[in-house]
Order: structure tokens, then sequence, then C-alpha cells
């Protein structure tokens, strides 16, 4: 949420205090007095006890915390791609980067230069781009880093229908014309299957769906209405059936057994971990360009909150493993910004520098 008016309420709230303690001293230097002129004992200034939060919250402050190992997972730092087992690799030019991942020795890169097109960059080991696939508008790669999937989905250029691809580390790439569908995303590969989301051209709420990649086309949809995520073994998926102006619901579902785990609408599900520990959960509002104040992580079998952590922006949550949590921190909400990745442990909420902290852009991958 925007911190837009905390300067304001800071201001007034800082010259209440200074009248308040004017008035105080001056009333203790002349001294209060008795009825009958003489002089009465100072009153005594109740004081405020410090708030304490509840160890399951924990307020991450960047520049306080000890520097710890870098990220196990890929993320973009300026126009470097890093992390993983693979070397730096430098994404050329300077459109903005809204998505990367690796796949093995392979960089992929999503671009976006405006709000009507998009494309992926694909760069070698050394950093040479070896192939640009325009109109890829949504990127995710398998957890042991061996498969990617991207699409064509129209996103951003509004079309209808649209390419999903499969790509695995000996280089082929499996496409499905997905012609009947709108807004197209993939949203997890596992093994050799792809789970995507879509909506049918005469229906307004999304699905999901998996295909197979050596099948010719997608399965029956699965019963998740508006998906968000889809856990790394495929196993759990998170969607919105309920989504309107004046609230949401999250739904955690199993998939193999097509029924409803559990159900909140207190949280906003997003990201689970890749043996399914605990799943991120924001506010029911989020959504803000310069992130949100909290996120939670929430047993991924219960629901139940595990632990929370508050700061002036986290702008997304990725599980590094099934006990700690790579955030983007960034010290304001707002486009000026020092940002650094963090790590939290969730068994004992406590955080570290997993990258310096730093003004240039920031992107965690999949």
């Amino acid at each position: 949420m925007s911190n837009r008016n905390r300067p304001l309420v800071i201001a007034v709230a800082a010259v209440a205090v200074v009248a308040v303690a004017g008035g105080g001293m001056l009333a203790a230097a002349r001294g209060p007095e008795s009825q009958t002129g003489a002089a009465a004992a100072p009153l005594s200034v109740p004081t405020t006890p410090p708030v304490t939060l509840p160890a399951s919250k924990v307020v991450i402050d960047a520049t306080k915390l000890p520097t710890g190992r870098t990220p196990q997972v890929s993320y973009l730092r300026g126009r470097t791609v890093q992390g993983g087992i693979s070397s730096p690799v430098k994404v050329p030019g300077s459109v903005p980067v809204e998505a990367v991942a690796r796949l093995w020795d392979t960089t992929m890169a999503m671009e976006v230069p405006n709000a009507n097109s998009s494309s992926l960059v694909v760069l070698d080991e050394a950093g040479k781009v070896s192939q640009r696939l325009p109109g890829i508008d949504s990127l995710v790669t398998s957890a042991d880093g061996n498969a990617a999937a991207f699409a064509t989905g129209g996103r951003y250029t509004g079309h209808d229908g649209g390419t999903v691809h499969f790509r695995s580390t000996d280089g082929k790439d499996l496409t499905l014309d997905h012609a009947r569908a709108r807004e197209i995303e993939v949203l997890a590969v596992v093994d050799r299957s792809v789970y995507l989301s879509s909506r049918p051209e005469d229906s307004k709420t999304p699905n999901l769906y998996r295909w197979d990649v050596d099948a010719s086309a997608v399965a029956e949809p699965l019963k998740v209405a508006r998906p968000v995520a889809v856990s790394p073994d495929g196993t759990l998926a998170a969607g919105l059936p309920v989504f309107t102006d004046s609230g949401l619901c999250s739904v955690v579902t199993d998939l193999a057994k097509n029924r409803q785990q559990w159900r909140t609408c207190q949280y906003r599900l997003d990201n689970f971990s890749p043996r399914n520990a605990f799943v991120i959960g924001y506010a029911p509002n989020a959504g803000s360009p310069y992130g949100e104040s909290t996120a939670s992580a929430l047993d991924a079998k219960t629901g139940r909150v595990l632990r929370t952590w508050l700061a002036e922006s986290l702008r997304n949550a990725v599980p590094e493993d099934d006990d700690h949590v790579l955030f983007e921190w960034h010290n304001q909400a707002g486009p000026e910004s020092r940002s650094a990745v963090v790590r939290c442990t969730v068994s004992t909420g406590q955080c570290e520098l997993a990258s310096p902290l730093s003004p240039e852009p920031l992107l965690l991958g999949s």
C-alpha cells in the first residue's frame, strides 16, 4: 500500500507532540499551585509502553541485517541475471525486463517495451543473444531447473488464442496451439506437464488446464476458478473463486482429488514452497505497483499462519526452499527506492541480506 500520506500525518503528529511537551515544560517550570497559593508537587507524566509484536510477526529492516549467502534462485540486478548455478549474464539494451529464468546455462528474459508488446530474449552462457521470440508474456521454470514453459497469451496485445511452449535442457521446443482461449498464462511446469490459466471465448472466468506436452491438446479443465498458482510438484493449486468489488477469497485445491483443501478470505495466495510446506499470502487488497507492507507464510495443508513479515515495501516473495523465503525488499513504497534481496527463515523468523543494497532495478526469477 502507498505511504503517500505518511509525511503529512507524521508532521501533524509532531506539531501536536511539541505543543503538549512545551505546555508540560512550562507548567513544570512554573510549578502547580494549591488553592492557598503554596507550591504543589509536580504532576507525573504518564508513559506509553513500547509496542511489542507477537513472535509470529517480524519487521524487516535490511539496513540492519547481517549478510548471508547469495540467492539460490535466479534474479535480476540492474541488467544482469545472476543466482543459481550459472555465471552472471547481462541482458543487452535498456528495455524493461518483467521476468527472468534460467535453464541450466541458458538465460531467458521477458522484455516489455510498452503496454502493447513483449518478447522473450534467450541468451547463451556467454551472454550472446541466440533467439528472440515476439509476443511471449509469461514465463516459468520447473523446480529442478530442467524445463521451462512460456506462452504468447495476449496479456499485452489483447489478441485471442496463443501458443504455449515447453523447452527442456536438450534445447527442443514443443508447442501447443491454444487457439480458442483468451488471457493465457503459464503457471507451472512439472516434469513434462505444463499448467496454465486461460478462459474460453464464451466465459468470463479463467480455468486451470494441464497440457501433457506429448499430447496435442490440453486436458479437461481442472476445478480451479481464477487460478493464480500451482505447487512445484503439481499436487496443489490456489485460485480465487470469489473475486468481487466487495472482496475476495482464496481456495487451495488438491488436484489429484479435485477437492478443496481449505479456504481463506483474509489472504490472497501466491507461490508454494518446493515441497508444499507453505504458501505465500498477501493482504486481500494486494496489488500496489510499489509493493505491500506485509507478507505471510501459511501452512499449505491447513492454512495456519506460520509467520508474517512487515516492511515499508515488499514487492515479491519467492520460496527458496521449504524453510526460506526470498523477498524483494525496498526501503520505501515509491519509484526512487533502494532495494535488496532479503532471505527470511519461516521456522524462526530471522532474516539476512542475500544481496547488497542498491538503487538498481531488482527482480526475483522463477
